[in-house]
């Protein structure tokens, strides 16, 4: 008798991205159905968010005003922090999460706002919202939750 032990098990699922307005509007603060991944924030949406002086909450509901990099990147940061934390696999912008943790650990969004047009600090934040766009929306990584 010899012992088969069947296929190989399956790799593990790398999960799916959502985006910044599907995170924006299921925290615990609604209007839709509150989505557990946020409590695995210290506070929830009410965590404060790096030196903005906001919570996570706050930053999200907060527009771009005037081109504000800062919130273009934070948008799409917070998403792609809360994807990773509800299972799916950053890999694939990891350096770009990274780097954008260190650019708003080290900015405030009034510096960030002062900036304009082709300023190369502003074009870095952007070009990184952009990556984490792509994440957030499944063009790049795990792809668009179903």
């Amino acid at each position: 008798f010899c012992y088969d032990p069947g296929p190989p098990p399956p790799p593990p699922d790398p999960g799916c991205a959502l985006t910044q307005g599907y995170w924006k509007t299921h925290s615990e603060f609604g209007p839709a159905p509150y989505d557990d991944t946020w409590a695995k924030l210290a506070q929830g949406a009410s965590t404060p968010f790096f030196s903005s002086g906001q919570t996570y909450h706050e930053v999200l509901w907060t527009p771009p005003a005037g081109g504000n990099a800062y919130y273009n990147l934070a948008h799409q940061y917070i998403a792609a922090e809360l994807n990773f934390l509800n299972g799916a696999d950053l890999s694939a912008v990891q350096s770009a999460f990274a780097e954008a943790d260190t650019l708003l650990k080290n900015n405030t969004p009034e510096a960030i706002g002062k900036l304009k047009g082709k300023d190369p600090l502003r074009k870095q934040f952007l070009s990184l919202a952009e990556t984490l766009d792509k994440y957030n929306n499944g063009k790049i990584g795990p792809g668009h939750c179903k």
